[in-house]
């Protein structure tokens, strides 16, 4: 049977100090109805409820906040976990983190932790960003890791999928396990490279060239070496310019060794016709050809044009003896 309290003006129930007023619904769950606002002044307010429905859009916390942000620092929800430490996620006024649109450093950004501090993980399947940038780590040395996963790495496959160290690892490996790299080069105007060239490749000989700086002065071919002006063809050093000079000196107060036997070959060589070479601008050159009066078959010509064949010390005792 319903009853109605009818009252003109406000209606009060009041118990003594520190009382308890209930409203019973009997053994079975009924409901109570407040058709005004609800106004609840105590510093707790206990809902013992199993579900929950609120019709609010917005539910606000750390309402009436005077101060220039939440002034304990930390506003949120609160999780019991009965044994375990309860969970919180809470908007913490200490959160520093950076704005891709203003590239500013802003305060203030949600965290999910427990009650001891200490974070808690969180997981979605999407984030959106609006179409803007993702930035994440903004401060410190961390690092993104995928650790946990499976072979993550094998599952980098389409052109969007994001790869880990190993992946990258792995592909250079293998991109260079799998190739011929026939240029390794620096620079552009005046560069520096090493290019490789097989004659299964361009039907010409074999090559490894290096240039320096934009000049090619070094090459290997497969009989023989080019370094600068020398050619090293086996045990044969020569210039690579024919009518050349091939030069050994020893600066400063060296000089040049000979530790063997010298061998001059009489002339004329194969691509020198003469017999007799021109006179030098300095100094004297010495040759060999078929023996004179000497019997040494060693001759020399200076700068000055004068000619002779160096005497044995038996020819020479012999005309001693004669003039």
């Amino acid at each position: 049977m319903t009853k109605y309290v009818v009252t003109s003006g406000d209606y009060h129930i009041k118990t003594n100090d520190a009382g308890t007023i209930f409203l019973d619904t009997g053994n079975q769950i009924g409901q109570v109805f407040m058709t005004g606002n609800l106004v609840v002044k105590g510093t707790t307010t206990q809902v013992d409820a199993t579900n929950l429905d609120l019709k609010d859009n917005i539910i606000v916390l750390n309402a009436g906040e005077q101060g220039a942000g939440v002034t304990l620092n930390t506003s949120g929800i609160e999780i019991d976990r009965g044994s375990k430490p309860n969970t919180q996620f809470v908007f913490d006024e200490t959160v520093s983190w950076n704005d891709p649109v203003t590239q500013t450093v802003k305060q203030g950004g949600f965290k999910t932790r427990d009650i001891n501090g200490g974070n808690i993980g969180l997981e979605v399947r999407s984030i959106s960003t609006g179409g803007g940038d993702l930035y994440l780590i903004n401060a410190g040395t961390g690092v993104i890791s995928v650790s946990g996963t499976n072979n993550y790495e094998n599952q980098v496959t389409d052109d969007d999928d994001i790869p880990n160290k190993k992946y990258v690892d792995v592909e250079i490996a293998a991109q260079v396990a799998a190739s011929d790299f026939q240029k390794i080069r620096d620079g552009s105007t005046s560069f520096t490279e090493m290019v490789v060239a097989d004659f299964e490749t361009t039907g010409v000989s074999s090559v490894a060239k290096i240039t320096v700086d934009g000049n090619n002065n070094i090459n290997f071919f497969d009989n023989r070496s080019e370094l600068h002006d020398l050619r090293i063809d086996g045990s044969r050093i020569s210039t690579t310019t024919s009518n050349a000079d091939l030069t050994l000196s020893a600066p400063g107060t060296g000089s040049v060794v000979i530790d063997d036997q010298l061998q001059i070959l009489t002339t004329p060589s194969p691509d020198d016709s003469a017999v007799d070479p021109a006179q030098p601008t300095d100094g004297l050159k010495i040759y060999a050809k078929t023996q004179g009066t000497g019997k040494t078959g060693l001759y020399y010509v200076n700068s000055n044009n004068i000619r002779d064949e160096i005497i044995s010390k038996n020819r020479s005792l012999l005309f001693g003896m004669i003039f």
